[in-house]
């Protein structure tokens, strides 16, 4: 399974919220073993588990086991970067969810998430997860019922049907009263999955402020940033081909491709690949390329930069299955 991660922005918006509470910022930065520039830098990614140690630091110092939750009931739309603004925009409820579902991964990429359409509700389902990950799982649910509540229209009706949580049940009556009272609905605890419930006919409820231009522009931006992300390694994959036979490493890689190293780092990570492999794949690809286009092995192994021909056979050989003279001989016997 890939590893989970957060934006820049979640995180950003977690200590602006925890100096509400009274904690200092150099401590909660203490806690993400980050610095300032960090938070603020465009498309920096962090791993899940820096929220995780920021939520459990929280929770000890404050002795409040659902800061989670409080943290998705004080919803800024920053945390969500462009996806918060083209949700206000929106024009009702149920293009919201549409935005969330397509570009979810732009503002976290956590657990799988899913909606199970009936008759007549509409379930938001975040799978299962394991028990400490509860703080993001709170957050979650609270700050999506709370945009609902301070965007749509007639947000008195705004009420889920139900809400299950894999959690254990708090420690007491009046902890498990607060996540009544938030979500103003009966929650399940000890359940097999993360979900919330809510009325089919309420995706229809209209929004407050819609812009159909504005909601055009922002659409075109989250989609762009969303093909960045995703195109990220083809853009490291043409670099490393561009340089060859010089061997970019991970910081120039990054600088051509105007990500921040951490970033690409993450990036790579979360796709469970590495910059060692990335390099392998754009000169199994030239190597390829050059062969079909009629090269010579020897001038390809130099292009390639391998210190001698028979390294490049090997290689060749690692990434086909054969020799380059097998491979081009049955690929011209399939034509």
């Amino acid at each position: 399974m890939s590893p989970s991660f957060v934006s820049h922005q979640v995180l950003r918006s977690l200590v602006l919220f925890l100096e509400t509470k009274g904690l200092k910022r150099a401590d909660a930065l203490h806690q993400l073993r980050c610095d300032e520039q960090a938070l603020h830098q465009p498309s920096e990614s962090f791993h899940l588990g820096h929220y995780h140690r920021l939520m459990l630091w929280a929770h000890q110092q404050l002795n409040c086991a659902h800061i989670g939750l409080y943290f998705g009931v004080q919803l800024d739309l920053e945390r969500w970067g462009v996806l918060g603004h083209l949700a206000a925009v929106s024009p009702n409820l149920h293009r919201v969810i549409d935005y969330g579902r397509r570009f979810h991964p732009l503002v976290r990429h956590t657990q799988s998430l899913t909606f199970h359409q009936r008759a007549q509700t509409l379930t938001l389902d975040l799978g299962p997860t394991q028990s400490h990950c509860y703080y993001v799982i709170d957050e979650l649910f609270a700050s999506w019922l709370s945009f609902a509540r301070m965007y749509v229209l007639q947000a008195e009706q705004l009420t889920p049907v139900a809400v299950h949580l894999m959690r254990s049940p708090p420690n007491n009556t009046k902890e498990q009263r607060i996540y009544e009272n938030v979500f103003k609905c009966p929650v399940y605890f000890n359940s097999s999955t993360n979900s919330m419930t809510i009325a089919r006919m309420l995706l229809g409820q209209p929004l407050k402020q819609p812009d159909t231009t504005l909601e055009q522009l922002l659409l075109h931006q989250a989609q762009q940033q969303l093909d960045a992300r995703f195109d990220l390694r083809e853009k490291v994959k043409q670099q490393l081909v561009a340089h060859l036979p010089q061997r970019l490493n991970v910081e120039q890689a990054a600088q051509l491709c105007a990500v921040p190293t951490r970033t690409l780092q993450r990036h790579l990570a979360q796709q469970q690949t590495s910059f060692s492999q990335l390099l392998d794949e754009a000169r199994a690809r030239l190597a390829l390329q050059l062969f079909e286009s009629g090269y010579k092995a020897i001038d390809i192994a130099t292009k390639l930069g391998f210190s001698e021909q028979s390294a490049l056979q090997r290689a060749f050989k690692r990434w086909y299955g054969k020799s380059p003279k097998r491979y081009l001989i049955t690929k011209n016997n399939l034509k």
